[in-house]
């Protein structure tokens, strides 16, 4: 999981000044809050695909073992 290296966590402030609170993990670009997590699993299910490590017994593997997941919560009519 990707981490801001800018942003302390649960602080209740802007840290970094970028419009964001407690934007440890990702942004919501919807409700202009740093709470990322996704409405309706469609984008946790996504990444899982894309970044789930293989070779470890759990019979799941991504196509990009190494990545770091930035979530991200946004609309695109």
């Amino acid at each position: 999981m990707w981490t801001n290296p800018g942003e302390i966590a649960a602080t209740g402030l802007m840290t970094m000044a970028n419009g964001y609170v407690d934007d440890v993990h990702g942004i919501n670009a919807i409700t202009g809050s740093g709470d990322p997590n996704d409405d309706n699993g469609h984008g946790t299910h996504v990444s899982g695909t894309i970044g789930a490590v293989g070779n470890n017994g759990t019979g799941v593997v991504g196509v990009a073992w190494g990545v770091k997941i930035m979530p991200l919560n946004f609309w695109i009519p």
